[in-house]
């Protein structure tokens, strides 16, 4: 039986609040202090049907982790290990007008695109 003492409805308020608001809450405590109940109360109100619950349950998986959990629960598909490519810039710099009469010596192909730059 669940004993609903003053911070567990305070938690469960909270919660109710960062819901009716739209924002994000962060739950944190001590191993037994009844954070999961509490979310568990305050997901109970919920109609199911115009909210999607996302639970994390072991936050030590990292940012990435954390990112990759959200996109796969709203139906995405989570990218991951994709480098993003930089165009690569030209050798040299294009002769200026005042040395219209020097040496072509820089690159004239088209951009391409590189991991890395020089």
């Amino acid at each position: 039986m669940l004993h609903r003492h003053s911070a567990h409805n305070e938690a469960v308020a909270r919660i109710g609040w960062c819901v009716a608001e739209r924002r994000i809450g962060v739950i944190t405590g001590e191993v037994g202090a009844g954070k999961t109940v509490a979310v568990r109360a305050a997901l109970a109100a919920l109609d199911r049907s115009r909210h999607t619950v996302i639970y994390l349950p072991d936050p030590t998986v990292g940012v990435r982790g954390i990112h990759h959990r959200i996109v796969a629960s709203l139906g995405g598909q989570p990218l991951t290990h994709h480098a993003t490519l930089a165009p690569r810039p030209p050798t040299r710099s294009p002769p200026n007008r005042q040395n219209a009469d020097a040496p072509q010596s820089w690159s004239s192909r088209r951009p391409t695109c590189s991991a890395t730059t020089n």
